[in-house]
């Protein structure tokens, strides 16, 4: 590869402000959802799809960046990235109903999950291996203060403004990155020709959808056939897309990746640590708004220490690993971030919103110290020639399980809250009664998914453990 002339501070500066404004998209919308409920009269699960659909179509599209890495121009692949990204955003500031709302997070998809893909194969191609806690170092500042900025920002646009302009309050970064992207970003991926192999498209696209739209589709609807079919018919899709990669000579996904122990354990702890962290926080605004009578700025402050404290802690986590201390601090991270999924668990009518801020803070401490020392020993195990894969199946796994896992967890809460309402009869006889029978509903609803949630976390300790420090030292052919 040609010898390429940049200025590396500006280039890793492009892909971590994108990242940013991508990942502040997911939090800023959190606290939104109550209003957006509102607004256009839809259910808790019909909302859910502005999440579970942005993270489906961004984990479907970050393998195929794989392919996209290695055959197109770097930065004309981010700057294209940046445009869909910002058409999606202005499809969904000016949507009148929620199915064009619904339509701009998906393209809005489209663009964050081929800049997904390509974040960690970009700064592990500008880094050497020496250097490799510096990018997960400077990932794990943004995943620690969107998170900050996010929840109290949109809780402020939503009270003062209107909930339509937390997409409009992110356009104007989206526009400057990619400005930013035409002037600093350089081609600086290896490339090699290799044809895109569209039966490997169609099977995960339809496989991964089919999946998710029957786990979703459980909240609306009892367990029959119309939610057990796209499960089953997903699920077969799925199969075939594995096997077709690894019998074709170019794969979508060099799938051999996961024959490496350390890169598979660490690839599921990511994922386990995402779907804790969607999933938590798209119940607790739910409950402090339609429970505790909190304001969307209320909910927003109550969510910032915890955001404040991941966003100091990150780098630190991420320099755990040059400092072979990568499997102590997933091992300390998945069981605190467990524990203080346990302990939310037993909220309440009248848990003092004091205690909801320490434990959520908590669940945070937990989440820094597992996701950012996860993907940096991921990407560690795997030869440089595999980045580009690394970064897709690692970023795909987290990316799919959290959207599979967030759905299954949402529908575990509305089928519960719907079973525990009251008699809407009862609503006519005394209204008083009726809407705290609907908010003990929702509370029983989010108790059960968090139980859910804390077992999967178990299970994350139980891998944690399994995890080495030192690479595998395996080279893959």
């Amino acid at each position: 590869m040609k010898k390429i002339s940049y200025n590396r501070t500006l280039l890793v500066s492009v892909v971590i402000i994108s990242a940013f404004v991508a990942m502040l998209n997911q939090t800023i919308l959190a606290v939104a959802q109550p209003a957006i409920m509102k607004s256009f009269s839809v259910s808790v699960s019909d909302v859910n799809w502005l999440s579970t659909g942005y993270s489906l179509i961004g984990g479907i599209l970050i393998p195929i960046s794989a392919w996209m890495a290695e055959k197109f121009n770097t930065k004309k692949l981010v700057s294209t990235a940046l445009t869909i990204f910002l058409i999606g955003t202005a499809v969904s500031f000016i949507s009148m109903n929620f199915l064009t709302l619904l339509a701009g997070r998906l393209i809005q998809a489209i663009g964050a999950g081929i800049l997904s893909g390509l974040s960690m194969t970009i700064l592990f191609s500008v880094f050497d291996k020496s250097e490799s806690g510096k990018p997960t170092m400077a990932l794990g500042i943004v995943f620690g203060l969107s998170p900050a900025i996010g929840p109290t920002l949109g809780g402020y646009i939503v009270d003062h403004i209107g909930w339509h302009w937390v997409f409009g309050i992110t356009a104007p970064i989206i526009a400057i990155t990619l400005i930013m992207s035409l002037l600093f970003m350089a081609d600086v991926v290896s490339h090699k020709y290799t044809k895109l192999d569209i039966l490997s498209v169609i099977l995960s696209t339809l496989g991964f959808g089919a999946l998710l739209y029957g786990i979703s589709e459980i909240s609306n609807n009892k367990l029959d056939m119309d939610t057990i079919a796209p499960i089953v018919i997903g699920l077969i899709l799925i199969i075939g897309w594995i096997w077709r990669q690894l019998t074709i000579e170019d794969p979508m996904i060099e799938l051999r990746i996961f024959s490496v122990k350390n890169f598979t354990l660490a690839s599921i702890i990511g994922a386990i640590a995402q779907i804790s962290m969607v999933a938590v926080e798209f119940i607790l605004p739910l409950y402090l708004q339609n429970v505790r009578d909190l304001n969307a700025m209320q909910c927003g402050l109550s969510l910032l220490p915890g955001a404040i404290v991941m966003f100091l802690l990150a780098p630190i986590s991420g320099s755990l690993v040059d400092k072979n201390k990568g499997r102590q601090a997933i091992i300390f991270g998945i069981t605190i971030m467990s524990l203080s999924t346990l302990l939310l668990s037993f909220i309440s009518l009248d848990t003092p919103i004091w205690e909801i801020i320490t434990l959520y803070a908590l669940r945070n401490v937990g989440l820094a110290f597992a996701m950012m020392p996860a993907g940096t020993m991921a990407m560690n195990s795997l030869p440089k020639q595999l980045v580009s894969h690394g970064s897709a199946g690692n970023n795909g796994t987290r990316q799919i399980g959290a959207a599979i896992g967030t759905a299954s967890l949402i529908s575990i809460m509305q089928n519960v809250a719907t079973n525990s309402s009251p008699a809407a009869a009862e609503e006519k006889i005394n209204s008083v009664k009726f809407a705290t029978g609907m908010h003990l509903a929702l509370i029983h609803g989010a108790q059960a998914s968090l139980w859910v949630a804390t077992g999967i976390g178990i299970l994350g300790i139980i891998i944690a453990f399994m995890l080495k420090n030192t690479d595998d030292k395996k080279i893959l052919n």
